[in-house]
């Protein structure tokens, strides 16, 4: 019990101190609401977490999960969007995607972990990497990314082709005699 007070403690902290860094950089912005406005999600997501893990019975608690985790997400694209043109709309929707995505996994880690749905969260958490990867490659930034896709391409074949040796030199006693077997692969046979 007292650790669940210092977490509460380290959190509320936690929360005064991030109070007072935002009002230092609202001033930074003048105040403006039309910047911040997506911090209110990511306030509510937080608020919504704090509920979830308060809530002991665990079946009103998935829902709840999913809630917290997809409304968290998706502020990211829109704290994004509120700082760059509005046009950059046509390259931040794959992230609610993604948020959905991420509250799918959240389901599944605290819900009945069906694998149809950690199925679905890798699909809609695939899919907009995917498009983020399409739009990149068509920017002057495409170049490095089929460079990185390229290395990690050959990485994973690398690790493929190359086996882990283990020594499988067993040594057993019976009736007082030591016997060595070998493993018929490390023997090269």
């Amino acid at each position: 019990m007292e650790s669940r007070k210092k977490q509460l403690f380290a959190g509320i902290i936690i929360v005064i101190v991030s109070i007072v860094v935002l009002y230092f950089n609202l001033k930074m912005f003048k105040g403006s609401f039309g910047k911040l406005w997506p911090a209110i999600l990511l306030l509510l997501g937080v608020v919504l977490y704090i509920t979830y893990f308060a809530t002991r019975k665990r079946k009103n608690r998935v829902g709840l999960g999913f809630l917290a985790t997809f409304v968290s997400v998706s502020s990211v694209p829109l704290f994004v969007m509120t700082f760059t043109e509005a046009a950059s709309f046509r390259y931040l929707w794959p992230g609610f995607l993604l948020a959905i995505g991420c509250g799918l996994v959240t389901v599944y880690l605290y819900g009945n972990k069906r694998k149809s749905t950690l199925f679905f969260a890798q699909l809609l958490m695939a899919l907009p990497l995917l498009i983020w990867i399409i739009f990149t490659m068509r920017s002057k930034f495409g170049l490095v990314i089929g460079v990185v896709l390229l290395m990690a391409g050959v990485a994973f074949v690398a690790r493929g082709l190359i086996r882990e040796t283990k020594s499988s030199i067993r040594v057993e006693e019976q009736d007082g005699v030591d016997e060595v077997q070998l493993n018929p692969e490390d023997a090269g046979v």
